[in-house]
């Protein structure tokens, strides 16, 4: 088990906590709490978007995903189904230790767990309730050791060059002011390490892209502009490979991308 006093610091002083996990400078004191370490900073992160706490039960969970489902047409099936099996081998070279971004309710994490591939995951997510809830579930189908951090991307309670990978699903979609979250991955990788993740983009002409600048999200859902924001933080090798497409089905629980609008399945990989 790794020691998370040598891998955590203060979201908002950017200190190291102690084993007690309070911040050397501040005296913030961080708690742990249904399992998961919360480092959050209300100052920073209040704003963030969280899960209804209502849904938490395995009924409602299965239900709330099998209805999201059910809008999918055959062809965004079949295209996600190319998609993951192009990431599962990507995760089958994972080692050292890996943070999965917005872990949720773990569809990404959960394929971390499964592999016999030898390294170290970390769940994180800026809502503990929800990582609480995902991390119980994990621990009971699976005996691979791990650890969840709730903490916000845009402050990630990490030190400098504590990870090897970092990976998500979709984690990238739908944060504006995408190029802090950015600044952040390439801080906590380690030299050499490198960022894979299962991303979607839009065409810039499409209804989807006019929607998501509304909301100040569009930079990441255009392959050209996030590969240059990945570039201009730092990061190198920078690659967007387009697995599969499809074009979206109307779909009430998402509002994006926009029904009828074609939307791209790549990975993202890029190296600090």
């Amino acid at each position: 088990m790794i020691a998370l006093h040598q891998i955590l610091q203060c979201p908002l002083c950017k200190i190291d906590i102690n084993k007690n996990l309070e911040c050397s400078k501040c005296g913030e004191k961080y708690v742990l709490m249904n399992d998961v370490y919360v480092l959050l900073n209300q100052k920073l992160s209040d704003k963030e978007w969280k899960w209804n706490q209502s849904l938490f039960s395995n009924d409602k969970m299965e239900k709330m995903v099998k209805e999201y489902r059910s809008y999918f047409n055959d062809e965004t099936k079949t295209a996600q189904e190319i998609w993951w099996s192009e990431m599962n081998k990507y995760i089958n070279n994972f080692q050292g230790i890996v943070g999965d971004i917005a872990t949720g309710l773990g569809s990404m994490f959960e394929k971390l767990l499964k592999t016999e591939t030898d390294f170290f995951p970390i769940a994180t997510d800026v809502d503990p309730n929800v990582l609480g809830w995902t991390s119980k579930q994990m621990k009971e189908k699976y005996k691979k050791e791990f650890i969840s951090v709730a903490t916000d991307t845009k402050h990630f309670a990490f030190k400098d060059n504590t990870f090897d990978y970092l990976t998500s699903l979709a984690g990238l979609n739908n944060i504006p002011n995408i190029m802090a979250v950015l600044a952040e991955l390439y801080r906590v990788l380690k030299y050499g390490g490198e960022l894979v993740v299962m991303h979607s983009f839009v065409e810039e002409k499409s209804n989807s892209y006019k929607m998501a600048k509304e909301y100040n999200v569009e930079r990441a859902l255009v392959r050209e502009f996030l590969i240059s924001d990945l570039s201009q933080v730092g990061f190198k090798r920078v690659k967007a490979n387009i697995i599969s497409s499809a074009i979206w089905a109307e779909n009430p629980m998402d509002g994006l991308p926009i029904a009828g609008d074609l939307q791209y399945f790549a990975i993202i990989e890029a190296e600090k």
